[in-house]
C-alpha cells in the first residue's frame, strides 16, 4: 500500500504551527509606540475614576456617619411656614423597591 494515505493530526499540527508562526511575525512587526501611548491613558482615566468614585463613597459615608462635613441645620420651627391648611390626598404608599422585581408579587390564586 502507498504512504499516501491521509492523517488528520499530522495535518492538524502542521496547520496550527504554520497559523502560530505567521501570527508570531505579524505581531512582531506592529508598531507599540502607538499602543504604549494609549494604554498609559487608560490607565490614567482608571486612576481618575476611582479617585472620583472614592471621593463620591467619602461624601456619603461622611453624612451617614457624621465624620464628614456637617449638614446645614434646618431653621427653627417657628421660622417655617405653616402646612397648608386645605385637604390634601394621602401620600401614595411607597412602590415595591427590587431590582428584579419592580412590583410586588400578585397576591391571589395563581393562573396559567
Amino acid at each position: 500500500m502507498s504512504d499516501d494515505k491521509p492523517r488528520p493530526v499530522d495535518d492538524l499540527k502542521e496547520g496550527l504551527g504554520l497559523l502560530f508562526r505567521a501570527a508570531k511575525g505579524a505581531v512582531e512587526k506592529l508598531p507599540t509606540d502607538k499602543l504604549e501611548d494609549v494604554a498609559k491613558d487608560a490607565a490614567k482615566e482608571v486612576g481618575r475614576a476611582f479617585e472620583s468614585l472614592g471621593s463620591e463613597i467619602e461624601k456619603v459615608v461622611g453624612k451617614v456617619s457624621g465624620s464628614g462635613a456637617a449638614a446645614p441645620e434646618p431653621p427653627p420651627a417657628a421660622a417655617q411656614p405653616a402646612p397648608p391648611t386645605h385637604d390634601a390626598p394621602p401620600p401614595e404608599p411607597p412602590r415595591y423597591d427590587d431590582g428584579y422585581a419592580p412590583e410586588p408579587p400578585p397576591k391571589g390564586p395563581r393562573v396559567g
